[in-house]
């Protein structure tokens, strides 16, 4: 990293020296001149980077000091620009005296004083030398703040990954918790579907375990995820509850896994109770090129905690997901009264 670090700096600024020589390279007499003339305008600039990037970027900019950062700035180029005038004024022309009297018809004749501080001067260094110098700091600063960018990008994406993890280990035991309770009063009744649940169970583990590591998965995985968490409740609740799941997959999307689960968990949990002689829960998933809608509608007895208001952690859940897996690309609309609790899920496929 710091060596090609270290080589994209050296091409850049050997970049740098040929722009500044630019079309004029013909007028000097010797390879020496351009190094010496040309050298002297690079070094003055790769100072003014030097300084602008290591001290008034991080001590002034980074710290909101904009007015101080400017002010400094110019003054840093204004020097700069100074410097250059006089090195070629005391050094390159008497050097190279062909050149700058035959050739470019410059002389020493004004003094040092009109090339520093005359309104030819002034003109000449705010709109020829001072945007001369700053070109290649510009271009680093831009680089800086582009890397600096990605960093925090980076930093972002490794924060919600972890985030979307510990949500995932908050659902995944309470999940696994729950068909294993199945399991175990089907064990308890002797009953003979008890093999058709470790069978699905088994395909829920499989799926649970190897494939939510994936960020997204195939929408008709999660379907059959749904289905066979479906059919245990079913199996459990046998006397008192009905399902109903129909799905229209008229666009193979992918999602972010155990996404749907949440809220059927949530209309499974809250459906049945004792005051209820037989419970419903009815699931529509829909999915086209632009969209993809989940509805799950559930019975709700009188005294439930859905009638209460209370939060659900499940929907706590996928409401946190959604923000960082779909930002301002989903909605969620919740339809209740007293007999029944309906939430719609819409993920605008397009904007996400």
């Amino acid at each position: 990293m710091l060596n090609s670090t270290r080589l994209w700096l050296l091409a850049f600024w050997i970049l740098v020296f040929l722009l500044n020589m630019g079309p004029h390279w013909e007028n000097y007499a010797s390879f020496k001149e351009i190094i010496e003339t040309i050298g002297s305008i690079v070094f003055a600039q790769a100072i003014v980077a030097f300084v602008t990037l290591k001290f008034l970027v991080p001590k002034l900019l980074d710290k909101d000091q904009t007015p101080l950062f400017i002010a400094a700035l110019l003054g840093v180029l204004l020097l700069g620009a100074y410097w250059v005038i006089a090195v070629r004024y005391f050094y390159i022309e008497p050097s190279y005296p062909e050149t700058y009297q035959n050739v470019l018809y410059v002389t020493q004749d004004q003094g040092i004083q009109y090339r520093l501080f005359s309104f030819w001067a002034f003109k000449y260094i705010i709109f020829s030398k001072m945007p001369q110098l700053f070109f290649p700091t510009a271009v680093l600063m831009a680089r800086q703040f582009y890397k600096k960018q990605s960093y925090i990008l980076e930093l972002k994406e490794q924060k919600n990954l972890a985030e979307l993890a510990a949500l995932k280990n908050q659902l995944n035991p309470h999940f696994i918790f729950n068909t294993l309770n199945n399991l175990y009063l089907l064990a308890l009744k002797k009953s003979d579907q008890t093999p058709l649940v470790i069978e699905k169970l088994a395909d829920i583990l499989d799926y649970v375990v190897y494939r939510c590591n994936e960020r997204y998965v195939s929408l008709n995985n999660e379907i059959t995820l749904i289905q066979n968490y479906l059919d245990l409740e079913c199996i459990r609740k046998s006397d008192t509850l009905k399902v109903s799941f129909s799905s229209e997959i008229n666009y193979p999307h992918t999602i972010a896994p155990l996404l749907l689960l949440n809220l059927v968990e949530n209309a499974c949990k809250h459906s049945t109770s004792n005051e209820l002689n037989i419970a419903f829960v009815d699931i529509v998933l829909t999915s086209n090129s632009d969209a993809i809608t989940f509805e799950v509608k559930n019975s709700i007895p009188e005294h439930s905690e859905a009638n209460n208001d209370s939060p659900c952690v499940g929907l706590t859940n996928m409401t946190k997901q959604l923000e960082m897996l779909y930002p301002n690309a989903f909605s969620i609309t919740i339809d209740q009264t007293k007999e029944s609790y309906k939430a719609t899920l819409t993920l605008n496929m397009e904007a996400s």
